[in-house]
């Protein structure tokens, strides 16, 4: 038996053919880039399941190696079942896929997602800073509310620049959900100039390609019903959100007893803790940039490394 060390789990979103495809602009991983660092990481580290990391977390083994590596996929992507998928399956490698539930059953764009395309469309970042301003004037927003949102949200980010982050921020939680989205719709047919329907199809696995991973023998887990970020509402919606993807679990063959979680955007907070607690969750995946120590009474706030962090 060896004496583990620190785990490394990789984050990764979008892993496809970007460059010579109709949105260049999406921030992602090249599918040969992704093959490059799979090389990498298994070059350093030894790849496990999630089922050997629940079995280490919840005590049923001990046996752990000393440096392990773990794969994460965020947001329930057509490119993992396409391009991810088989690459794990030809190397044998178990990834762990988190899809949130509502674009699955309701064949509806999330905003986050929706977000991600306006950016990746928009040749003129100003234009589009600009545009969204023009947006929260038409519904009566004064100037001085946009200029206080402006100051305290335009800092840059880790991948991001000012102006890109307060367009996310305010799409993403600042506003009430049902203005934020009507306005994120409308952006998204100003600039990426395609029909909701026909891209959802585009963007996300159906229920059967995820029943599909769950049979061999990939981990899918929650990523939530709405994809929201869990800190900014109440308890009893995020009881809604975790109780809602639990049956989406459920529905696709999924295991939801020694669960694992993984928090949109990375939020979360005691709240949070204590539903997940109740609901037999045993590791959360948060988006804290860093190793995570084997501790088994911080499971549920383990920390995850970005692509962007390892050679592609």
């Amino acid at each position: 038996m060896q004496k583990p060390g620190d785990l490394t789990t990789v984050m990764y979103h979008y892993v496809r053919e970007i460059k010579n495809s109709r949105y260049p602009g999406i921030k992602g991983l090249e599918f040969a880039g992704f093959k490059r660092q799979l090389d990498y990481l298994g070059s350093q580290y030894e790849f496990i399941s999630a089922e050997q990391l629940i079995a280490y977390i919840t005590g049923e083994s001990a046996d752990f190696p000393e440096k392990a590596c773990l794969l994460t996929f965020d947001d329930g992507y057509r490119d993992h079942f396409d391009f991810v998928f088989p690459e794990l399956m030809k190397r044998k490698i178990s990834g762990c896929f988190f899809p949130p539930a509502r674009p699955v059953e309701e064949n509806s764009l999330l905003d986050v997602n929706a977000i991600h395309f306006i950016l990746a469309s928009a040749t003129d970042t100003n234009r589009l800073f600009n545009d969204l301003n023009d947006e929260l004037r038409a519904r009566d927003f004064s100037e001085s509310f946009i200029e206080q949102h402006i100051s305290r949200l335009a800092q840059p980010g880790r991948y991001d620049p000012a102006e890109i982050i307060y367009i996310k921020r305010m799409l993403q939680r600042e506003l009430p959900f049902e203005l934020r989205t009507e306005i994120t719709r409308q952006l998204f047919e100003k600039y990426v100039e395609k029909s909701e329907a026909e891209f959802n199809k585009e963007l996300y696995m159906t229920a059967a390609e995820i029943e599909e991973l769950v049979r061999s023998g990939m981990y899918v887990g929650s990523h939530t019903y709405h994809h929201f970020w869990l800190n900014a509402v109440a308890a009893d919606t995020q009881e809604q959100e975790i109780d809602r993807s639990l049956q989406f679990l459920t529905n696709v063959g999924a295991p939801t007893r020694n669960w694992i979680m993984c928090y949109p955007y990375g939020a979360y907070n005691a709240d949070t803790l204590e539903i997940l607690q109740r609901k037999s969750c045993v590791i959360g995946f948060a988006t804290k940039v860093g190793s995570s120590s084997l501790d088994r009474q911080a499971a549920l706030e383990m920390n995850r490394f970005d692509t962007n962090d390892f050679p592609q």
